[in-house]
């Protein structure tokens, strides 16, 4: 997807840079086509949910503004290569706009480069230009890691480096932000998951270098209305660490989607 650039969002800016999913284990049909009455309402840049309902789900889609995004080897990565290909030749059957695929973060911690490499091209392979945004799960991994998970994927031409599934116990934070966009430059783009749940962090994040949020369809919603509820709704994220907005939810008590 073509990210935003400027420093000055309105509304509908923020809306297009959030992602919002109905990934919760119990996430009923129900959930996803409210999830979809949402992107019709809010006009949200890409949609996920379980891969289950992509028939249901990407076909839906089709009546809104919002994109169709599929989770591949969610939320672990730890699947055979082989079933990630699998995956993704099926999921392209639907054509998604994005593809977020885990990597196996059990061999980037191992520094078995070349496998955790291996792995993420063969789902390249599968889906050919399709936007690929691999997931870290920066929360679980030392600075160092950190660092050369982003290395490894510059190296494999990836498209975004996402910081997290949304399962993890803790959230992305503006360190992790920072860190990684020290490390990419403007090589790669920032997709933020896990823990953004208001649109003081939204926005700080996106000072810091993130475009792109996968957030809960319900927080998603929340961070819309209090866009919305605002005076001047035209937010110069600069000014974001300065920013006080009432109703807002912080990280206390985080505990994923």
């Amino acid at each position: 997807m073509k990210e935003l650039k400027n420093t000055r969002l309105g509304v509908k800016d923020i809306a297009y840079t959030m992602d919002p999913s109905a990934l919760a284990i119990n996430a009923s049909y129900e959930d996803m086509y409210e999830l979809v009455e949402m992107c019709k309402k809010y006009d949200f840049g890409c949609g996920f949910t379980w891969s289950v309902y992509y028939p249901e789900f990407s076909a839906a889609l089709k009546a809104t503004n919002t994109a169709f995004g599929a989770s591949l080897a969610f939320p672990s990565g730890q699947e055979p290569t082989f079933i990630k290909q699998k995956q993704a030749e099926w999921y392209m059957t639907m054509d998604p706009v994005e593809v977020d695929m885990v990597m196996n973060v059990g061999w980037l911690r191992s520094k078995r480069f070349k496998e955790a490499g291996d792995d993420i091209l063969a789902v390249r392979k599968v889906i050919g230009d399709t936007s690929l945004k691999v997931i870290i799960e920066a929360m679980q991994l030392t600075d160092e890691e950190i660092v050369n998970a982003c290395k490894l994927l510059m190296d494999v031409g990836a498209d975004y480096v996402k910081t997290g599934s949304g399962f993890s116990h803790e959230p992305t934070t503006l360190h992790h932000v920072e860190l990684i966009k020290k490390t990419i430059g403007d090589q790669m783009e920032i997709k933020v998951a896990g823990g953004v749940r208001d649109l003081k962090t939204l926005l700080q994040m996106y000072k810091r270098g993130a475009r792109r949020y996968g957030i809960g369809y319900r927080n998603a919603v929340n961070i819309m209305e209090t866009a919305m509820g605002q005076e001047n709704q035209i937010f110069d994220t600069d000014l974001a660490d300065d920013m006080v907005f009432e109703n807002v939810t912080s990280y206390a008590g985080y505990t994923g989607y």
